[in-house]
């Protein structure tokens, strides 16, 4: 047997070394981590790539710098079903089970559960019918064959639906045709009341007088304003009949500076003698005042500011 020499020793030992760190890297790019990302105050939770849960996918990739997750709390068992496709176990011939790989389920080889200090053991199955009937559902959420350019959806009257990807989107229609969700329940999804990348500004809404109390407590024309227009994914028929909420009509919207901030700012375009209303991300009044400036004891997290005559504005306090 020819002798292992100290040198070669050394090199195998750089490799596994580097190999591990490209391991954990898989699942954590530190390159994607921003503490200074805004992220909204919504719980949607996420299970990440390393076994933590995190608020919701914003989290997920600002605070843990994570490249992949599923919905859902982490529980620490093969239903997590996180897909370990981006994890080198090695080229060990050692059975290690069936885990999900790129989207399906697979049997597994390698050197050990146990790749840059994270132990992947709990998320393994028995068989790969007990992996396919856990986490199946998760690889067909999003099927490209549903995408149907002849449809013609109607994006003026909204009806959410929450996708399987825990997503709400605009109606059946958008949701299988443009967005290719294959599974879907009829309403928003849990906890959804305002989203910024709804918010479409000059959308043509239909004139026509539909009101709607949105989740954000604000009287809205119709539903597609209350979409578009306010960002907002509930609301029920009817205005609000909370005494002091606007009717949202108004197209300048309100600006504030700085924000984020520590609860003390300028409202712009307010007269000295205008009053606002601030509400939390459930819609419940936290405060109201009159005047630009605001000083105020606010615990952190994401507010909607109101003032008469203007579209409301998102505020986040540190």
């Amino acid at each position: 047997m020819k002798p292992f020499s100290f040198l070669s020793y050394a090199f195998v030992l750089a490799g596994i070394m580097t190999a591990a760190s490209a391991y954990s890297q898989a699942c954590v790019d530190s390159t994607l981590i921003d503490p200074n990302a805004i992220c909204p105050a919504l719980w949607a939770p996420v299970c990440g790539c390393n076994g933590v849960t995190y608020g919701n996918d914003c989290e997920a990739v600002n605070m843990g710098g994570m490249t992949s997750w599923v919905d859902g709390e982490c529980t620490g068992t093969p239903q997590d079903c996180l897909d370990l496709g981006g994890i080198d176990f090695g080229a060990c011939d050692m059975a290690m089970g069936v885990v999900l790989i790129n989207g399906s389920c697979q049997f597994l080889s390698g050197c050990g559960w146990e790749v840059g200090g994270m132990d992947y053991s709990p998320y393994f199955f028995m068989s790969e019918e007990e992996c396919t009937s856990n986490c199946g559902s998760e690889v067909e959420c999003i099927d490209p064959s549903l995408a149907d350019p002849l449809v013609d959806c109607d994006i003026f009257d909204p009806s959410p639906v929450c996708g399987c990807d825990s997503i709400t989107h605009f109606n059946e229609c958008v949701v299988t045709y443009v967005d290719w969700v294959s599974e879907y329940s009829l309403g928003a999804c849990p906890g959804d009341c305002y989203d910024a990348s709804r918010i479409v500004e000059g959308m043509n809404c239909p004139e026509e007088s539909d009101p709607v109390c949105g989740c954000d407590s604000v009287s809205y024309n119709n539903a597609c304003e209350a979409w578009y227009l306010g960002g907002l994914a509930q609301w029920t028929e009817g205005p609000c009949e909370t005494s002091g909420i606007i009717q949202h009509t108004a197209s300048t919207r309100l600006h504030v500076a700085p924000n984020p901030n520590n609860g003390v700012f300028l409202i712009s375009k307010v007269h000295p003698t205008a009053s606002w209303q601030m509400y939390n991300s459930a819609g419940v009044l936290v405060l109201q005042g009159t005047g630009p400036r605001v000083n105020a004891g606010l615990l952190s997290g994401s507010y909607i500011l109101h003032s008469e005559g203007f579209l409301p504005t998102r505020l986040v306090v540190q």
